[in-house]
């Protein structure tokens, strides 16, 4: 009868239909979960570790790991990114020869990209212990992370294939499992005595098995898809190689100026201050980035969907998709973060100890950061699945360049402190670009049709 108010039997099937039963929630709601795991095990190991080592030691390893990390992407070109987008578009036609050809190209770039990578941590790592580290005893320490990254070459293209396939479950276990050894490899190590080599040797180990799982299970997801990687011919792909090759020229400057704000830093601070005040911007870090456990699985779920959505050719669907990611979750999330930074002052002391007080701020800063972040999660799916990497790349330079001329400016005089206000303040400017020329671009798009 109409006016009559619904049981709760029917507003839990109505609730069951179309929130909980929606592939986008459970999908990310299956990542979220599993990086909520994540998160758990590395906040616990993060304290643990901090409070075992103290601030100095935490920060020497945190130099001796982004050194080659920072190696590693400056040649990186972000190869999960163009696997997703492509393969998505192949699924969607159904055609099988060029998602094969993807695959293999795929995994040939990442793993020539990891060799070279490894050749110049060879070649520089004596180099970066005694300037970077500060101790020349680390050198075989950064060798022997550098080497890790050569099977981690597994990774990228694995995920893009499972990730365009909707296997976000398998990920999350994978992620999971491989969560669970690195953690208990660290802790392990650590309280055996091996102290910094420890850290170093735990998680080289922990990227070795994470990119040989990865590697593994995206092979058997292929070949009961579409068939042996190996099989694919570079004909294949005749129509789309230009294309295809500008994704991953443009995605490497893309990787290579995201760097800068991620991973430059540590080292930039490393070399201008000590490495004690390394281990406060590490752990302020280690807060601020917990915004990514969210951020990653609402992209990673969001870009194949609108990846689809673009190849289909259903442009009105894929504006409307854009804004409900906004308002439903980006907003709400982003101010979630924003009020949970008012209770650090009272959390990060009791967790790690009174010796990572002067980290408090630091942290407050980059949260709000990561904040901005996450409201726009929606921006870098959304660029990427139209094929706007040369608007994105520019608007990543930007922010690349603001935060690499503000820290030559200030980190040596005012260290961790201030390469932290200056992030906030990058991130609060370059991150609004985007969006003015997504709209500009979206209100040309409409005048046109």
């Amino acid at each position: 009868m109409t006016g009559q108010p619904l049981s709760l039997p029917v507003l839990w099937g109505t609730l069951r239909t179309e929130i909980i039963e929606r592939k986008f929630v459970r999908d990310v709601g299956v990542l979220t979960l599993a990086n909520i795991v994540g998160a758990a095990l590395t906040f616990v190991q993060g304290i643990l570790v901090a409070r075992w080592l103290g601030p100095g030691l935490y920060g020497v390893a945190a130099l001796v790991m982004s050194y080659p990390s920072l190696v590693y992407t400056f040649f990186d070109t972000r190869s999960t990114e163009a696997s997703v987008k492509f393969l998505s578009e192949f699924r969607a036609r159904n055609e099988q020869d060029r998602a094969l050809a993807m695959c293999k190209l795929g995994y040939a770039v990442d793993f020539v990209i990891a060799l070279l990578s490894f050749f110049v941590v060879i070649v520089t790592a004596h180099w970066a212990a005694q300037n970077i580290a500060h101790r020349s005893e680390t050198t075989s320490l950064i060798i022997v992370y550098g080497a890790a990254f050569i099977p981690r070459a597994l990774v990228g293209t694995s995920y893009g294939v499972l990730a365009s396939l909707g296997q976000f479950p398998l990920i999350a276990w994978v992620e999971t499992l491989t969560t669970f050894l690195r953690v208990a490899l660290v802790l392990g190590f650590v309280l055996t005595g091996w102290g910094v080599a420890g850290i170093v040797w735990a998680n080289a180990m922990s990227i070795i098995v994470t990119g040989l799982f990865y590697g593994i299970t995206a092979w058997m997801v292929i070949y009961r898809t579409w068939g042996l990687p190996r099989d694919g011919s570079w004909k294949a792909l005749k129509g789309r190689r230009r294309e295809i090759f500008s994704f991953l020229a443009y995605n490497d400057i893309n990787a290579l100026l995201g760097m800068i704000p991620k991973q430059f830093g540590v080292v930039l601070l490393g070399y201008f201050r000590n490495p004690t005040e390394v281990g406060y911007y590490k752990m302020a870090t280690s807060i601020g980035s917990t915004v990514g456990y969210l951020v990653g699985p609402l992209q990673s779920v969001t870009y194949p969907e609108l990846g689809r959505l673009w190849g289909l050719g259903h442009r009105k669907a894929l504006r409307q998709e854009a804004r409900r990611l906004a308002i439903q979750f980006g907003l709400p999330l982003g101010l979630a973060v924003l009020v949970g930074g008012a209770f650090l002052p009272y959390a990060l002391p009791l967790l790690v100890g009174n010796e990572y007080v002067p980290a408090v701020i630091s942290a407050q800063l980059l949260l709000a950061g990561s904040a901005i972040w996450l409201a726009l999660f929606w921006l870098r799916p959304l660029f990427l699945a139209r094929g706007w990497i040369k608007e994105w790349t520019k608007c990543i330079g930007l922010f690349a360049l603001c935060n690499l001329m503000g820290w030559l400016v200030i980190v040596p005089k005012h260290g961790y402190l201030g390469m932290s206000a200056w992030w906030l303040v990058s991130t609060a400017t370059a991150y609004w670009i985007p969006p003015v020329i997504f709209l500009l671009r979206m209100a040309r798009d409409e005048k046109k049709g």
